[in-house]
């Protein structure tokens, strides 16, 4: 299966070549401190410079046999419904349908419903998010937002939308149903990205810039009760299906921090690959899979345990990862080899690499949100 995108911007696509390939990942958090609005659309989280220790695979993780790698049409159809974002190429990619939605310039982080009507998509490079219909991929709406977006999430019961603006220090809380801005809470030093609790009386917000993540108490407003000092650089979260674990991806340290949601003390710190990082829980709540774009590989962290089982070779660059909505397959969007690469879960092994075009960032999974 070969996908079909745009040509990309040249500007935006230079500017994402350099900043993926010059910065290291604390370098990109202390840039974004200091960086002007009128400097925005440069990318404070392309964070793709590898140690040559770590960028090396061994040719037996790397080789993948061509029943793996070629993508048959029965392959495609057991797919469940994917929406990627395409940072070069300033769309959303949704399989296994194959199409490409227009949406703004440096598309990075998306969420869903969970049953997929509605999709929002943060246009870093615009200021605003991009509201779809998730059935046909009409734009139902453009909100503006502040200065660089980036983590986008909706809530539970689908009345907001939060996401995290980086240069100003803020989250911009949107009205779904009214689709506009209800508030803008000053919130901390480079915010990026959110999660609900699951039964949405909470979100969790975390701050690159102070390394600690903040607690909203949510009803018809957000109003902020707690801060949780984690590690160097929190960047991407996820929480149980019961809410009592909350997962923090630190990329400037390299870990994952799993708090106590009700006492908001960290139990343990696990070492994972290079950041910075995705995470998701598996919907069964027995897994933590963790993506590091500073690496080749995965890590997969049983949540009892809170230890680290297996660590899986997908290619240079892993950054959006999802568990499908049965729980039978990881996706991982590798932004330097512009794959979408597929792991089962009961083998831990690879079983297909689906070419999605340039830098594939974000993917969201109706189902598993």
């Amino acid at each position: 299966m070969k996908i079909k995108i745009n040509k990309p911007d040249i500007f935006v696509t230079g500017i994402l070549i350099a900043a993926m390939f010059l910065f290291s990942s604390y370098a990109i958090i202390s840039f974004a401190q200091t960086q002007t609005s009128s400097n925005h659309t440069q990318t404070s989280s392309n964070h793709t410079q590898t140690s040559s220790n770590h960028t090396q695979t061994s040719s037996n993780h790397t080789q993948t046999s061509s029943n793996h790698t070629q993508t048959s049409s029965k392959q495609e159809s057991n797919l469940n419904p994917i929406f990627i974002t395409h940072r070069a190429s300033n769309s959303v990619l949704t399989l296994p349908s194959e199409k490409v939605w227009p949406a703004g310039r440096d598309m990075t982080y998306i969420d869903a419903t969970d049953d997929g009507k509605i999709i929002v998509a943060t246009s870093t490079g615009d200021d605003q998010i991009v509201v779809f219909n998730g059935t046909n991929g009409n734009i139902i709406n453009k909100i503006k937002v502040g200065e660089y977006p980036t983590g986008i999430k909706i809530s539970p019961n689908k009345k907001f939308v939060i996401v995290p603006n980086q240069l100003p220090g803020t989250a911009s809380i949107i009205d779904l149903e009214k689709m506009k801005v209800i508030d803008e809470i000053k919130v901390g030093k480079i915010p990026h990205n959110t999660v609900f609790s699951p039964n949405g009386t909470k979100a969790y917000l975390t701050i690159q810039g102070e390394d600690k993540v903040v607690v909203f108490d949510v009803n018809d407003s957000f109003k902020k009760t707690a801060e949780i000092k984690v590690a160097q650089g929190p960047h991407n979260l996820d929480i149980t299906g019961d809410g009592k674990l909350l997962f923090v991806a630190n990329a400037a340290s390299s870990d994952v921090a799993a708090i106590n949601t009700t006492t908001l003390k960290i139990i343990k710190k696990i070492p994972v690959t290079l950041g910075h990082h995705g995470i998701d829980i598996s919907p069964n709540d027995k897994r933590a899979y963790v993506s590091g774009v500073g690496d080749d590989k995965i890590s997969v962290i049983d949540v009892d345990k809170l230890e680290l089982i297996k660590q899986v070779t997908v290619g240079k660059g892993p950054h959006g990862i999802r568990t499908s909505s049965d729980g039978k397959n990881i996706y991982v969007a590798v932004t330097n080899t512009n794959e979408l690469v597929v792991i089962n879960t009961d083998t831990l092994a690879v079983s297909e690499k689906i070419p999605v075009g340039k830098i594939p960032f974000w993917i969201a999974v109706p189902g598993n949100t």
